[in-house]
């Protein structure tokens, strides 16, 4: 039986029966998903693991024989060649990215060895790859997180700074209002245009602060109408209008109202952004055999093979979009026994419909 003499780096032989040896790296690639792989000096492949397969997504006899360094991110090439090139490490661990096929940026963490053949005096580099691009992917989204977290408290401390001079404002144009019957148009436009301001920085405040996941029946036409009073001053920026409808004065439903505004301020921003040129938002509210709300948009439409896939993680239709806004508003929906759907606009855009149930 043919045996290969190998010295791990330390003066530890171990004689292994080549049959033995391949029983083994079979167990391994049936019982794995990470990867196993040997490399010599010239960082040639001379042995790797089947399930490479499925994270590189190349078949194991193109990888074998081909340079290792070929599926490297520029960025931690002189990484992988600092630590290969140091005399006598007996194993180090590394985070290192690899290109798959598609040209995707696949995240590892490597635990990296070196062994020595002294039958043939050779050197040779053993890996085991394992993929934590979802585990790097979660901290992105946690440091998004904290960010959006001082962001929210950065609105509530400006909020609260904006509102005191607004009332002094209000309180003072009230007074020349009664000392001035004249102008009675202006001081009017004037009284209006600051409630807006009120009325949105409220709004700030209230999305601004930690849900408190409090399930009551609160009037959905109403919350609507915040939300739209609140989206206006976004949308007029594009010259877009926002134009709510429904088919009775009030429409109850049993939620909780800081989660409920989210999902609509959700949909309204990312229907405001799948427009290009001017155009009508409509948001419409109705009942057939259960409430039902219809955001329409102007925009070009959600491609059919992406429709059922709405909500997942990273899915956007948009160059610099993460899909997450997206994903909240339906595990929102979810927690509300709500369900989203996308539909074709029949004269243009998307229909996002959420129906309660």
């Amino acid at each position: 039986m043919k045996k290969h003499p190998l010295v791990i780096n330390g003066g530890h032989h171990l004689d292994i029966d080549q049959d033995l040896l391949n029983s083994a790296f079979q167990w391994f690639d049936n019982h794995s998903t990470n990867i196993k792989l040997i490399f010599d000096e010239n960082y040639k492949i001379r042995y790797i693991s089947y399930s490479a397969e499925l994270l590189l997504g190349y078949t194991r006899d193109f990888l074998l024989n081909s340079n290792l360094l070929d599926y490297v991110c520029q960025e931690d090439l002189e990484t992988i060649k600092e630590y290969v090139n140091s005399i006598g490490f007996d194993r180090t661990r590394l985070e290192i990215a690899f290109k798959n096929c598609d040209g995707r940026t696949v995240y590892t963490s490597t635990h990296l060895g070196q062994i020595n053949d002294n039958h043939k005096g050779k050197t040779y580099y053993i890996c085991v790859i394992n993929d934590i691009s979802e585990l790097k992917t979660a901290r992105k989204m946690l440091m998004n997180s904290e960010k959006l977290s001082s962001v929210g408290q950065l609105a509530a401390s400006v909020v609260h700074e904006i509102r005191n001079p607004l009332t002094s404002i209000k309180g003072f144009l009230q007074l020349l209002e009664s000392d001035s019957k004249e102008h009675k148009v202006y001081f009017d436009i004037m009284t209006e245009e600051i409630e807006k301001i009120e009325s949105i920085t409220s709004e700030l405040l209230y999305i601004a602060k930690p849900s408190p996941n409090q399930m009551k029946d609160e009037n959905l036409t109403t919350i609507l109408k915040e939300v739209c009073m609140l989206m206006k001053s976004q949308a007029r920026l594009s010259e877009i209008s926002i134009d709510l409808s429904t088919d009775q004065a009030d429409h109850f439903i049993n939620c909780d109202r800081s989660q409920i505004k989210q999902v609509f301020i959700n949909l309204i921003k990312n229907a405001i952004e799948a427009m290009e040129h001017s155009g009508t938002i409509r948001v419409h509210i109705y009942k057939d055999d259960v409430l039902t709300v219809d955001v329409i948009d102007e925009g070009h439409g959600v491609p059919d093979e992406l429709k059922d896939r709405i909500g997942e993680p990273f899915l956007s239709t948009k160059e610099k979009g993460t899909g997450l806004g997206l994903m909240v508003t339906k595990q929102i929906l979810d927690k509300h026994h709500a369900s989203l759907k996308v539909l074709d606009h029949e004269i243009k855009g998307s229909i996002f419909r959420i129906r309660f149930y």
